[in-house]
């Protein structure tokens, strides 16, 4: 949770991912060796985001049925 709040914290000032992963290496924390590491952490985090923000949807739509003869 610490290391996806500092990523998150780092890219809304506007680092890039090459710097980010620098900045995570050199401070201690435990992150892939690859600078992808970081994209795909942000990728995951917005993921995540964005399906909990959704709204939930109480009950079942207006739909209809029509029985077919044969």
């Amino acid at each position: 949770m610490k290391l996806r709040n500092e990523v998150m914290r780092l890219h809304n000032k506007g680092w890039s991912n090459i710097r980010i992963h620098e900045h995570l290496l050199k401070n201690g924390y435990e992150i892939g060796k690859s600078v992808n590491t970081v994209s795909q952490l942000m990728r995951r985090i917005k993921k995540r985001e964005e399906y909990s923000s959704q709204p939930i949807i109480d009950g079942v739509g207006n739909f209809r049925v029509v029985k077919m003869e044969v």
